[in-house]
C-alpha cells in the first residue's frame, strides 16, 4: 500500500478545499489536495459568482462576520492571485439591484437599505420604478421600486478555484477519501479509495454536499444535504446588463463571456446534478418577470449544481467533535463562493497555529450532536 506524507491533507477540491490549501501554503505547510472528478468540477465550477456580503441567509446575523471577512479576502486575492497563479479569476466590481413588485417586498428592501448604509464601504439607495428603468430600461414596468447597492462584486468561480489550487502548490490526487487513520482520539491520516493512504498531522474535510459521509468517520453527525440549483446562459439582444438584477433570490447579469446568466432554482433532488426542463422553465419565468423585454433570449447552455446545506443555514467550520487533528469546512449553501476564502483561511489558521481571529462559535461542527 502506498503511503504519502504531508503536514495536512485537504479532502475536497471546490472553492473551500482549494482556498484551504492556498492559505496552508502561505503558512508554509506541506499539503495534499484530494478530489473526486477534478478541480471545480461541481458547484464551484458552475456557480453564478456574485459577491455581496450584506444579504442572504443569516445576514444580518450569524453569517455576517464570515461574509464580511471573506469579501475582504476576495479583494486581496483579486490583487495578487492572478499573478501568483497565472490565471484570470474574473473579479470585477458590479452594482446590484433588488426589485420589489409587492408592498411587503418594498418595505423589507427599504429596511435593508437603511442597514446597508450603516456598513462601512457600502452604499444603497431606494429607487422608484421610473428610476430603476433609468438603470436598465428592460426592468418590468410594474416594479414598484427597488434598491441599488454599491460596493458589490463578482468573480469567475471556476477560475478562482483553479487559481487557488495552482497557487497553493499542493500535491493533487485524483481519488476519494474513504476514512480516517486514527491513533486513539487523534487522526493521523486519510485512507483513499484507490491510492493508499496519506499520513499527516491534520485533515481538513471540505467535500461540499458530500460531507454527510464523514459522519461515520467522525462518529458524530455531519447533517449536510445537497440543494440543487440550475442556471441558464442565454444569448440576448440589446446592450449588456451592467449590474446584477435580482428578485426573491433570482438574478440576471451579462457575464464577460457575453452571455446573459440567469438563475436560479432550489430543489431537493438528492445528488442528481442533471439539468431539468422544469428548472429551465422556472428560471425563464422568473427572468421574464424581472425583465419581460428579454423574452426573445435564446438558451445557449443550462447547468445544475449542488450546494451544501446545513439544518440551521450556518456553515460548519472548525474543529471536528471527538477527534483531534480534524477540521470541518462545509455548508456554504447559496453563498459558498463568497464564503470560500474566509472558510479556507480560518481552517488554515487553526491547522497552523491553533487559533483564528474569526469567532467560529456559531459555526461549530459539533453543534448537531444533541444531548
Amino acid at each position: 500500500m502506498t503511503t504519502r506524507t504531508a503536514d495536512a491533507a485537504v479532502v475536497g477540491a471546490g472553492i473551500v478545499g482549494c482556498a484551504t490549501a492556498y492559505y496552508l501554503s502561505t503558512a508554509g505547510l506541506r499539503r495534499v489536495l484530494g478530489y473526486r472528478e477534478g478541480i471545480a468540477q461541481h458547484a464551484s465550477g458552475f456557480a453564478y459568482g456574485g459577491l455581496y456580503p450584506l444579504s442572504g441567509a443569516g445576514i444580518p446575523g450569524p453569517m455576517f462576520p464570515l461574509a464580511r471577512k471573506s469579501f475582504a479576502l476576495h479583494r486581496e486575492l483579486s490583487e495578487g492571485l492572478p499573478g501568483e497563479s497565472g490565471l484570470d479569476i474574473g473579479f470585477r466590481s458590479r452594482p446590484t439591484v433588488s426589485l420589489a413588485f409587492a408592498k411587503d417586498e418594498a418595505v423589507g428592501i427599504r429596511e435593508h437599505v437603511a442597514w446597508v448604509n450603516e456598513q462601512p464601504g457600502f452604499r444603497a439607495e431606494w429607487l422608484s420604478g421610473t428610476a430603476l428603468r433609468d438603470v436598465d430600461a428592460r426592468i418590468a414596468d410594474d416594479a414598484l421600486g427597488g434598491a441599488l447597492y454599491h460596493g458589490a462584486a463578482e468573480v469567475d468561480p471556476a477560475g478562482l478555484t483553479r487559481a487557488l489550487a495552482e497557487a497553493s502548490g499542493a500535491r493533487v490526487l485524483a481519488d476519494v477519501g474513504v476514512g480516517l487513520i486514527r491513533d486513539g482520539d487523534r487522526a493521523i491520516g486519510v485512507r483513499l479509495r484507490d491510492r493508499g493512504e496519506i499520513a499527516c498531522e491534520a485533515v481538513v474535510l471540505a467535500p461540499g454536499p458530500w460531507a454527510g459521509a464523514a459522519s461515520d468517520w467522525l462518529g458524530a453527525p455531519v447533517p449536510v444535504t445537497p440543494l440543487k440549483g440550475e442556471i441558464l446562459r442565454l444569448a440576448a439582444q440589446g446592450v449588456p446588463i451592467d449590474c446584477s438584477i435580482g428578485w426573491r433570490g433570482n438574478y440576471a447579469t451579462t457575464k464577460p463571456d457575453g452571455l446573459l446568466w440567469a438563475g436560479t432554482t432550489e430543489d431537493t433532488a438528492g445528488f442528481d446534478e442533471e439539468p431539468t426542463e422544469v428548472g429551465r422553465r422556472t428560471v425563464l419565468a422568473n427572468l421574464l418577470r424581472m425583465m419581460p423585454a428579454l423574452e426573445g433570449a435564446r438558451v445557449i447552455a443550462q447547468t445544475a449544481c449542488l450546494r451544501p446545506m446545513t439544518p440551521d443555514g450556518n456553515v460548519m467550520l472548525g474543529r471536528a467533535p471527538r477527534l483531534r487533528g480534524v477540521y470541518v469546512a462545509t455548508g456554504g449553501g447559496r453563498k459558498g463562493i463568497l464564503y470560500g476564502p474566509g472558510m479556507g483561511a480560518a481552517c488554515a489558521d487553526l491547522v497552523a497555529s491553533g487559533a483564528t481571529d474569526l469567532d467560529l462559535s456559531p459555526y461549530d461542527p459539533g453543534r448537531f450532536r444533541g444531548g
